[in-house]
């Protein structure tokens, strides 16, 4: 591998893992697939690394054993709905809180749990969870099977380097501060995902999913609520010309070769210092989403582009809005922090 392929291996590889993704979930996918791309970027995004064959392997194990255990919640506790809410906050405070899984076996984990009780229109509880069990567990074996691959094609210089010294240690959030995150995220959520589980809002679980993915997805910018709003406005009017140029040539081939060079124009600025990159990273994930659950040919696919991509944007208000709100909280218990102390 010349110098510079080495230095565009984790620009292509972004690109080329993306598409796989995207390509497996349009020819095998199955009920909310259009989810899995946007979860495998956590895998390929600047700073992330190769999972070893243990981390891979056992994050499919995490997948599966959450997906089965969402579906068993729903299924056995459903009509019970104290106690299905109860256990149900339990364990995706849990899951906020602990540093013990990844950020995609986490994603993977609350698409499972939050998903299952609010079914398609006419779909039971229990087959809309086994169904859904289904395509996560796909998914998440084809999205391993997708970055071993990736990188395998595309390594990195420090990948050989890291097999023959030792890794850098991971230095993790301290208990305090992952205290404070799981209550801001729990408070985020779990009033909507209750509001969407009492009123059955199925037409618009993408608004709930992505919200989830916002307050989980760390932004690599000090401008975290500008980042979010401007890099999916960015990322809304990506797919509007995507859908535009689709829309000349109606068909997967077409369609795949021009996701992957849209991922590679987006990638080579994700993975260069350039100070948009924050916003173009958050824009490609908005992009991803939207088109990843279009159809491709007919006059229904332009109404589901421009239904979710006004669904991302209210998702991105609000997780924007929430986060002024706890940004001004923490001003105002500093400022009276201060002020208890000057006074004795």
């Amino acid at each position: 591998m010349t110098m510079a392929n080495r230095m565009n291996a984790p620009m292509i590889r972004y690109a080329a893992g993306s598409t796989l993704l995207m390509l497996s979930i349009a020819l095998f996918g199955g009920y909310l697939s259009y989810i899995i791309p946007l979860l495998a970027l956590t895998f390929l995004r600047p700073g992330a690394k190769k999972p070893s064959f243990v981390q891979g392997l056992l994050f499919v194990i995490i997948v599966i054993f959450s997906t089965f255990s969402g579906f068993l919640l729903t299924k056995y506790f459903y009509e019970y709905s104290l106690f299905f809410i109860l256990i149900l906050g339990l364990i995706l405070f849990w899951i906020f809180y602990t540093d013990k899984l990844t950020l995609p076996a986490k994603l993977f984990s609350l698409i499972a749990l939050l998903a299952d009780p609010v079914p398609e229109y006419g779909m039971s509880t229990t087959l809309w969870a086994f169904l859904l069990t289904n395509t996560l567990i796909y998914g998440s074996i084809a999205t391993i099977i997708v970055i071993w691959i990736v990188y395998a094609i595309f390594p990195d210089p420090a990948d050989k380097r890291e097999s023959q010294d030792q890794k850098t240690p991971v230095v993790k959030p301290d208990r305090k501060a992952r205290l404070s995150l799981a209550h801001q995220t729990f408070i985020t959520t779990f009033p909507l995902i209750l509001a969407f589980i009492y009123f059955q809002w199925e037409n618009y679980l993408l608004i709930l999913l992505y919200i989830v993915v916002l307050t989980m997805v760390p932004v690599s910018s000090q401008k975290i609520g500008a980042v979010k709003l401007y890099g999916n406005l960015i990322g809304g009017i990506a797919t509007i010309i995507f859908y535009w140029l689709l829309i000349l040539v109606t068909n997967l081939p077409f369609f795949i070769l021009l996701y992957f060079g849209t991922a590679l124009l987006f990638a080579k600025k994700i993975f260069s210092e350039n100070p948009l990159a924050p916003f173009l990273r958050t824009g490609f994930s908005a992009l991803t989403l939207i088109i990843s659950g279009a159809i491709l040919s007919t006059d229904e696919a332009g109404a589901e582009v421009g239904s979710r991509i006004a669904q991302v944007m209210i998702a991105v208000v609000y997780v924007v809005i929430m986060d002024a709100v706890f940004s001004e909280f923490r001003k105002m218990k500093s400022s009276k922090r201060n002020r208890a102390l000057r006074t004795t």
